[in-house]
């Protein structure tokens, strides 16, 4: 009789055993899941943030590498409002155009004597809505706005005596 005891305690215990891990496996799945969601939520997250923060640090910077007076300005090429940054590198002229296609902020670099195609920029960040706005004393108002509405507004002067 002692067996007997023996083997309804050992599938009783194998049982209980069983049990014991599959709902750890069950918890673990269910922590996997809500975890990837979260991930999800965080990285979209970074995602619209740094659309913003890489086009708002591009501009800045672009702003302080042409601190020359008269080095920055508010133009139309091609029908499109261009803030153009304009230097001379081993006695050439070259002038840097920032603009908005539409759907993505655009930067091109070409020599300041040749026609500029705006269609050959490089894509710097996807946006919604670009404005550019020069106010007083060679002040410049950048608004940006992301993908998801998110608007980033901020002045910018080119340095030099105003």
């Amino acid at each position: 009789m002692n067996s007997r005891f023996t083997r309804k305690n050992h599938s009783i215990d194998s049982l209980a055993a069983l049990l014991l891990f599959a709902m750890y496996v069950l918890f673990l799945l269910f922590l996997m899941l809500f975890g990837a969601g979260n991930y999800q939520a965080s990285v979209k997250s970074l995602d619209t943030n740094n659309n913003l923060y890489t086009a708002a640090s591009y501009i800045t910077t672009k702003f302080r590498q042409h601190d020359i007076p008269g080095m920055t300005s508010l133009t139309e090429l091609q029908g499109t409002q261009v803030l153009c940054f304009q230097e001379a590198i081993e006695g050439k002229d070259y002038c840097t155009y920032i603009y908005f296609d539409g759907s993505h902020l655009k930067e091109l670099f070409t020599a300041s004597d040749s026609r500029a195609d705006l269609s050959m920029g490089t894509n710097l960040a996807q946006l919604q809505d670009f404005q550019i706005d020069a106010l007083e004393n060679t002040f410049y108002r950048i608004t940006l706005t992301d993908t998801d509405g998110h608007c980033s507004s901020f002045l910018l002067h080119p340095g030099g005596s105003a």
